[in-house]
């Protein structure tokens, strides 16, 4: 078996190759019936004729004679290839089987049967791929090869999509975290300050406050963000658990954000009286947890289920802007349009709630969003709901315009308003661009001046104001960038109840607001500069009200593993609003410097040390709540009456983490 495989092998190339025929021997007639094949074999070179003219059929094959024959058809072969990855014709194959049956008939006496040359076929499809392979390996076209493995890859691609992977990741943080550190002598005025929108940026906790009338001057808060604030004396640690699966293409993460461990007691400031000092989690000496959220997703679409962080329903802010929140999310696209649809509510057992859903069709250069909004606010008993359209659109290259029309109602307070506002984008160049916007927010918006609805927006003002911005942005090279910014808000409102300016009449001043930006980066260095002056803050030409801030910040790669930064921050103003505590003449400068060291791949040491110092009046505006005993026994420490209060607190807060 193996000397006829050898044999069809060489044969097969000879066959597959000659086109045409040799010529013939005076003892093979052409009508002798291995006339054809004999002639294929002397047109290839492999056999040839005796000197006297004959072939000499009858004569048994040497082995020499056997070795030239195979010498030749090998020198064959590699001119041959290209034609060999086509395959076997039919008129091959038959011309091969009537080569071996020639050989087979002279040199072993014995006939070809048809079993024999039904396994001929067999051998000779079977080498047709074998060589197939080998033409590979020699540098043949094989494109008939490729292109099966291409088909034979897709049909495997295509089952591993259909395959369902059942794929589960955990993965997780654990950080303790240690702070020190000192309000100073004057608590208040430094919680204040740290309080503001140009240093932490976050709300202190203050209790619902009525006038004599029982009129609501401020709702409260639910504590605002007492656990933001640094405390005086503090050491826990916080368990990070994110959960990854993968069912059928359907992605699923699961995050616990965070589970709170105290250690000790919290040592602080008790702001307002508040349950909590400022700094405490909140957990006592009992684990609890804080957040937890799964996000489900396939494709283009995401459900969001849990706590949502700094969760703000729409770019505008006309309707909910909050930083802790909880509900559900869907995103994703549904009939051809882009769908958001949500419902939430504020934390801690709160029963206010929002819904709506938005809807966005793109047409190209332009996209055109439905939005319908409702909140059902249980805690003024009061429902409110938002109707608008927005557009934008690309008119250029350069120019992106948007727009949008807003329609508010209140149910009970039977009020209805509207809210417009236009903005445009345009790129000059690579190097210069421009934006400018107009708002305007009707009188009686989500309840206007004479009716409180605790909607949770986020505007420039609660209502009744235009507003107008215009910006441009200069990039002067590769390391260096400048920003300007101006702003004007009309906008009348109560004057600001401070001492000597009570019944005086509405404010009629225009809040005009300066900025100027300036990003650079120098060498490793990351800078970044402004400086914003304000005018007329609160509006009013009955007491000064101007204010003016400056920040510098800077952050270096030390090395890999260690990232150091700082920022200063520089303010002064004349009269100051926090949360319904009025000041006056508050100036401070808040600098912080962090140390971000990487030990392994899965322990980090982060350090920050914070320092606010400067001085403000505090004012009385409070008389009529004020609690001497609290004040006594140490839970409010607010100057009442005019006085000069210092601004002076220090922290240091320093964890580790590691990662899993």
């Amino acid at each position: 078996m193996k000397r006829l495989t050898i044999t069809i092998a060489l044969m097969l190339v000879v066959a597959l190759a000659m086109p045409a025929f040799g010529a013939s021997f005076s003892d093979v007639p052409s009508d002798h019936w291995s006339y054809n094949a004999i002639n294929k074999l002397v047109a290839a070179g492999i056999v040839e004729g005796y000197p006297d003219g004959e072939f000499k059929g009858e004569q048994s094959m040497t082995r020499y004679e056997m070795a030239v024959m195979v010498s030749r058809a090998l020198d064959n072969i590699v001119d041959e290839m290209e034609a060999m990855g086509q395959g076997l014709t039919t008129g091959q194959a038959e011309d091969v089987t009537a080569i071996v049956k020639s050989l087979m008939e002279k040199n072993t006496n014995e006939t070809l049967s048809d079993a024999q040359a039904e396994e001929v076929a067999d051998i000779v499809d079977a080498l047709t791929f074998e060589l197939r392979s080998e033409l590979k390996v020699l540098g043949a076209d094989v494109d008939a090869l490729g292109k099966d493995m291409d088909e034979l890859e897709a049909k495997v691609n295509a089952l591993e999509t259909d395959m369902p992977k059942d794929n589960i990741e955990f993965s997780g943080k654990v950080t303790a975290v240690f702070q020190a550190g000192s309000y100073g002598d004057d608590k208040s005025a430094t919680a204040e300050a740290l309080a503001d929108g140009d240093a932490l940026d976050i709300d202190l906790p203050r209790a619902e406050r009525t006038d004599a009338n029982g009129n609501v001057l401020y709702p409260g808060n639910d504590g605002g963000d007492y656990d933001d604030f640094p405390a005086e004396q503090a050491f826990y640690q916080e368990f990070d658990f994110v959960v990854n699966a993968e069912v059928s293409g359907i992605n699923l993460d699961f995050v616990v954000d965070t589970i709170t461990n105290g250690f000790t007691d919290y040592e602080g400031y008790r702001y307002d009286n508040y349950e909590y000092v400022l700094g405490d989690q909140g957990d006592g000496k009992d684990i609890m947890m804080d957040t937890g959220r799964l996000d489900i997703s396939k494709d283009n679409w995401m459900l969001k289920i849990g706590d949502m962080d700094d969760y703000d329903v729409d770019e505008n802010a006309y309707f909910f802007d909050v930083e802790d929140a909880e509900g559900v999310e869907f995103t994703g696209p549904v009939y051809g349009l882009d769908l958001k649809a949500f419902a939430i509510g504020l934390d801690e057992g709160d029963e206010d709630e929002y819904y709506g859903a938005a809807a966005t069709k793109d047409f190209g250069k332009t996209q055109v969003t439905g939005k319908v909004y409702q909140g059902s606010i249980d805690s003024e008993g009061e429902r409110v709901t938002d109707v608008a359209v927005a557009v934008q659109s690309a008119l250029t290259d350069a120019l992106t315009v948007t727009g949008e029309a807003v329609y508010n109602e209140l149910n009970e307070a039977d009020t209805d308003d509207s809210l417009f506002q236009i903005g445009a984008d345009y790129k000059l160049s690579d190097i210069w661009s421009f934006r400018g916007s107009y708002q305007t927010v009707g009188d009686e918006f989500n309840g206007g001046e004479d009716y409180y609805t605790g909607v949770e927006s986020d505007l420039e003002e609660d209502y009744d104001f235009d507003k107008y911005t215009l910006g441009t942005s200069y990039v002067v090279n590769d390391n260096n960038s400048l920003d300007f910014d101006v702003m004007m808000v009309e906008h009348e409102a109560d004057q600001p109840p401070v001492q000597g300016l009570y019944n005086t009449g509405k404010t009629d001043e225009d809040k005009m607001e300066y900025t100027v930006g300036w990003n650079n980066v120098y060498g490793k260095f990351t800078n970044h500069f402004r400086v914003s002056y304000i005018e007329n803050d609160y509006y009013t030409d009955a007491i000064d009200d101007d204010a003016t801030v400056v920040e510098l910040g800077t952050e270096f790669p030390w090395t890999e593993k260690t990232t150091v930064s700082a920022s200063v921050v520089n303010k002064q103003a004349d009269l100051y609003d926090n949360e319904g505590i009025w000041d006056k003449d508050m100036q401070y400068t808040y600098l912080t410097a962090g140390f971000d060291h990487k030990l392994t791949d899965n322990v980090s040491w982060l350090t920050e040390v914070m320092y606010i110092t400067g001085d403000v009046e505090q004012l009385d505006n409070e008389a009529d709540d004020y609690d001497s005993a609290v004040d006594a026994a140490g839970f409010s420490d607010r100057i009442i009456g005019e006085g000069d209060a210092d601004i002076d607190g220090s922290f240091i807060t320093t964890s580790l983490s590691i990662s899993f």
